[in-house]
């Protein structure tokens, strides 16, 4: 089980670029200054354009391990347990605080998510 100064990995979700909620996000601004910023307290980060879907969960089944703590950057946080929990499942991580941190882009900008992230890597 992580503990507070476990490893953090980060998965970006785009939701392909289409979801209307998402339309004030540079996603690769964002991860860019992720990465300048963070990349030292991050053991990894990747972008997917639907974490959600099969190939998605698949990704997730190979990345996701118990000693790490994932900070999903996607949709709403209800959203995301939802629509996250098969890529947990196919890890063999609980879903729970200890293993992940959502954080919501919905309705945000580039900035808001960014500051959304730190507060999730701090915490």
């Amino acid at each position: 089980m992580p503990e507070n100064g476990a490893k953090k990995a980060i998965l970006f979700c785009t939701c392909s670029g289409s979801c209307p909620s998402m339309a004030g996000i540079d996603f690769w601004a964002l991860a860019e200054r992720v990465r300048v910023e963070f990349g030292d307290r991050v053991e990894f980060m990747a972008l997917h354009p639907r974490l959600c879907e099969e190939d998605g969960e698949r990704l997730m089944g190979r990345l996701v391990s118990g000693d790490i703590k994932v900070i999903s950057s996607a949709c709403a946080e209800k959203r995301q347990e939802k629509l996250l929990r098969e890529g947990f499942v196919k890890a063999g991580v609980p879903m729970d605080p200890a293993h992940w941190v959502p954080v919501s882009m919905a309705q945000a900008d580039t900035e808001t998510v960014f500051n959304r992230i730190r507060e999730a890597l701090e915490a």
